[in-house]
């Protein structure tokens, strides 16, 4: 995974140039810009899992009841890659997105699930995922990633509750030429109450470090067809759980990111080398984890940041880290 780190000798530099979805570079070497985005070989896995998506389809929308039973892990598996088979185009240029969250229920039996059973399920979220894109009023908007999950009811082996957390991605022009917030400021610590100096209402240290990030994510590549994605899965990581190990640098609590007390989270300010330290932990942090999967075949997505609380007076910075493995349906030009 590419090193996204910054240094306080090209910050000045890059400031003046950052428009659009290009915030910042997270290269450490001494550049303003993000790398060209490239358009990415289709692996040999590529070809399979269209194939197995397609022939899972027609397998799916013509069980019978009875016929055929998956495990609960598989049923998820294949319900999540399907709809994003189905509605994911994720491969253009993107400054903006919108979540919805959406619910099904899915008819178990003692921890399995019926094929036709799932059929019927599929065909529910679907249509919710169908018009739920609908509704988004981003322009130039399509279907980024749909997050499958399987979560208990109080039914136990009956039933399960599909949570699918659409992700509809857009390019807004008007917002490509704005101002965008930057590291370089000083930035309430919650609540998007802005900078220090009460402009950029909405933003706040943990969603400036999370819109700088995205935005340095470089654009995967899916020459003359669709990208979609498979397996999406999430990591969550909570400052706390990252105390810094120099002493000779020391904010709030001695964590590498935010990690206070109410009055802090409430009142506080955190000044611009502060937030240079925290976005360089967070690459840093980032890329160990993903590392810690073992699986280059994964890409990073999105990540999605806030102060989150633990106690009447504790507060702690958290990142949602969102990945998937990529695939590429080739579309002929003629």
């Amino acid at each position: 995974m590419e090193n996204r780190k910054l240094t306080l000798a090209i910050l000045a530099m890059v400031v003046a140039t950052v428009v659009s979805v290009v915030i910042v570079s997270c290269k450490k070497e001494n550049e303003s810009k993000m790398p060209e985005n490239k358009a990415c070989e289709m692996p040999a896995s590529d070809m399979n899992m269209n194939e197995y998506l397609t022939s899972f389809k027609k397998r799916l929308l013509s069980a019978q009841k009875g016929e055929e039973t998956l495990s609960l892990e598989q049923a998820q598996r294949d319900l999540g890659n399907l709809l994003n088979f189905d509605f994911g185009d994720a491969y253009h240029v993107t400054n903006t997105f919108h979540r919805d969250t959406l619910h099904v229920e899915l008819a178990t039996i003692q921890g399995q699930v019926d094929l036709s059973q799932l059929a019927h399920t599929y065909t529910l979220a679907y249509e919710q995922v169908e018009k739920a894109f609908d509704l988004v009023s981003l322009p130039n908007k399509t279907v980024y990633t749909v997050y499958c999950v399987f979560n208990p009811t109080t039914r136990n082996d009956e039933s399960v509750d599909v949570e699918l957390i659409l992700t509809t991605r857009g390019y807004d022009e008007a917002l490509a030429l704005r101002t965008e917030p930057s590291l370089y400021d000083c930035w309430t610590v919650g609540h998007g109450y802005g900078n220090c100096d009460g402009l950029f209402v909405g933003y706040d240290h943990a969603s400036v470090l999370q819109r700088v990030y995205n935005s340095s994510i470089p654009l995967i590549g899916c020459q003359n067809g669709v990208l979609y994605y498979t397996d999406l899965a999430q990591i969550t990581i909570f400052a706390y759980n990252y105390p810094e190990t120099d002493t000779s640098i020391m904010y709030n609590t001695g964590k590498r990111l935010w990690d206070g007390n109410a009055s802090q989270y409430n009142y506080g300010h955190v000044e611009a080398d502060e937030m240079v330290y925290y976005y360089n932990n967070l690459c840093d942090i980032i890329d160990d984890e993903m590392a810690a999967l073992n699986d280059d075949s994964n890409d990073l997505l999105t990540i999605s940041c806030g102060v989150h609380q633990s106690s009447s007076n504790h507060y702690y910075f958290a990142c949602k880290i969102e990945y998937a493995k990529h695939h590429c349906i080739t579309i002929n030009p003629d």
